[in-house]
């Protein structure tokens, strides 16, 4: 990635990592009111959500800079720990919170869709990098990025849905599936686009 794109990612990564975190000291209900219902339902999913995710959201610059994984190849190993023990715990919460979400059915496939493909290229990346596949390790863990990144997407779509009127629930229609597909088109284009430049 160059790095202005690297810094840009890295910045919407940390900030909305930061943001979300606003559940900690603001009522819920007024921060994530799309959430706020599981504060009774489900309140351990919920909070292992909302921490896990943005654990996560804040560790993928670190795993993605090639800078710290040929400096400090130790620092990547033990965020990468510490980024797939997050995906674990928030992914796990997001599948089990989506049927019980306020959304539409297509809302709710559409994040259950993403909290499986999040889990499953996590966990493949993770088993290629115990094998010392490097190659499959990065293209799996690409995916996986992608699809954290989708936290910001989903943010960035929502604003000017909200802006004409659509309540929260309502961007849920586009955003659940429009996130983290268009996260993974941006990826495979580039990807295919290096590669030819290479060729």
């Amino acid at each position: 990635m160059p790095r202005p794109a690297y810094y840009v990612f890295a910045a919407f990564s940390l900030i909305i990592a930061l943001v979300s975190l606003r559940a900690l000291v603001l009522p819920l209900p007024l921060v994530m009111p799309g959430m706020a219902h599981f504060l009774t339902e489900a309140p351990l999913r919920m909070w292992a959500h909302i921490l896990g995710g943005p654990m996560a959201l804040a560790l993928a610059p670190v795993q993605l800079s090639d800078r710290i994984r040929a400096r400090w190849p130790s620092l990547h190993r033990w965020s990468g720990r510490l980024y797939g023990l997050a995906v674990l715990v928030a992914g796990l919460a997001g599948l089990t919170l989506a049927p019980a979400s306020e959304a539409t059915w297509f809302a709710r496939s559409g994040f259950m869709v993403l909290a499986l493909g999040w889990l499953g290229s996590t966990g493949i990346g993770i088993f290629y990098a115990m094998r010392g596949a490097t190659a499959q390790h990065r293209w799996w863990m690409k995916r996986s990025i992608a699809l954290t990144f989708a936290a910001v997407t989903l943010r960035i779509m929502m604003a000017p849905l909200m802006a004409v009127g659509w309540t929260v629930a309502e961007t849920y229609n586009i955003t659940a599936w429009g996130a983290w597909l268009f996260n993974l088109a941006v990826l495979e284009w580039w990807d295919r686009r290096r590669v030819l430049r290479l060729a």
